[in-house]
């Protein structure tokens, strides 16, 4: 029996009907999104549209760090912290890309934690991606282009399905069903965002406040390659990033949130960082702030108290860092030559003004 061309037709939209549903069931019965920092930054992201004029980006080390409401109570400005968990130099150009295609952006920070900045491709650590594109808007063309760079083919399968990369624990799935169908997505609530085990919560545009201290001292996550202290995927997209800001009249500053003194000894040729990312920022006409190499560790105090691991500041840790940032945010509007208020040197950093971890610099 032959079909005409209505029945195929049909018989095709049935099946892609059907094939819709089974993925949208799937994605409710197996994906916790109800608990995702990031799903939650890119909604605020949207429904601020319009307003942000100051952005900061970057991975762990920005979103734990920087308060966006203390910075706009300090300088007056509309900030937005769209940082997220591991989150790659790709994955701030795309940040900054949407952000900037809803917002009259002035200024963006792009924090620079060096292990993101060395790693050879996104592909290595694709989450990072998805934490994003999962929750992008569905018509953004940056959402795409990124999740195609990043994983192909196989990349955009996996946005179909984000039970292959985001599925829950079975014993979890009757909490987050009930949690789906009641207050689970509540603008403005974050009781799901909230871990007393685990020290964290989510406070609001972007910003995650932690607690706790470190409780196995400051080995080092990774050596630098002096040779290639940077990998050429790490100067790809800072290239893009300034470039993007450039074109689109957005000043952007470059800065490092402040690593432990006991941290950089166990770091070895973190120099070559230091000194290619000034060399980038000289020769772009940017700024390079590295807040590890503070002249002043009396102004930020920072100690095992104030940071929750080896590398990443607490809760008190970003409160202390961000009013230090503010005050030289307000200090470099203000005409004074603020690089002077920065090592150029981690040898003389750590020799002359380390901060309260270095007596135990040798706990790993």
């Amino acid at each position: 029996m032959k079909h005409t061309l209505p029945q195929k037709i049909g018989a095709a939209a049935l099946f892609v009907l059907l094939t819709a549903a089974l993925l949208a069931a799937a994605d409710f019965l197996l994906v916790d999104d109800v608990h995702s920092y990031s799903r939650r930054m890119l909604q605020e992201l949207y429904a601020d549209a319009g307003n942000i004029d100051t952005l900061f980006l970057g991975s762990s080390h920005c979103y734990r760090s920087v308060d966006p409401a203390a910075v706009d109570a300090a300088l007056g400005t509309h900030s937005f912290n769209a940082g997220s968990s591991q989150q790659l130099p790709d994955g701030s150009y795309y940040m900054l890309k949407e952000a900037a295609a809803q917002n009259d952006l002035k200024t963006v920070y792009l924090e620079m934690f060096y292990t993101g900045y060395n790693e050879s491709a996104s592909a290595n650590v694709p989450l990072a991606c998805y934490l994003l594109v999962d929750h992008m808007n569905a018509l953004s063309p940056n959402r795409y282009e990124y999740l195609w760079e990043m994983g192909g083919p196989a990349g955009i399968a996996d946005l179909l399905l984000p039970a292959r990369h985001g599925v829950a624990s079975p014993s979890a799935m009757p909490a987050l069903w009930k949690a789906k169908l009641t207050d689970g997505y509540t603008a403005g609530d974050y009781r799901y965002l909230t871990y007393p085990d685990s020290g964290e919560e989510y406070r609001g545009r972007g910003f995650v406040y932690t607690t706790g201290v470190p409780q196995n001292g400051f080995g080092t996550l990774l050596n630098i390659d002096p040779d290639a202290p940077l990998s050429d995927f790490g100067w790809e997209y800072v290239n893009k990033i300034a470039d993007f800001c450039r074109e689109n009249d957005i000043r952007l500053v470059l800065f490092t949130a402040p690593l432990p003194s006991a941290y950089l000894y166990n770091t070895q040729n973190y120099q070559a960082y230091v000194d290619a990312l000034l060399q980038f920022a000289s020769e772009n006409g940017l700024a390079y702030w590295d807040f590890s190499l503070y002249k002043d560790p009396g102004v930020l105090n920072l100690g095992p108290g104030e940071f929750s691991d080896a590398h990443h500041l607490n809760g008190a840790g970003a409160e202390r860092f961000t009013a230090v940032l503010c005050d030289t945010i307000a200090r470099d509007a203000a005409g004074e030559n603020v690089s002077e208020l920065f090592y150029d040197d981690v040898e003389q950093k750590l020799t002359e003004r380390p901060d309260n971890t270095i007596f135990m610099k040798d706990i790993h």
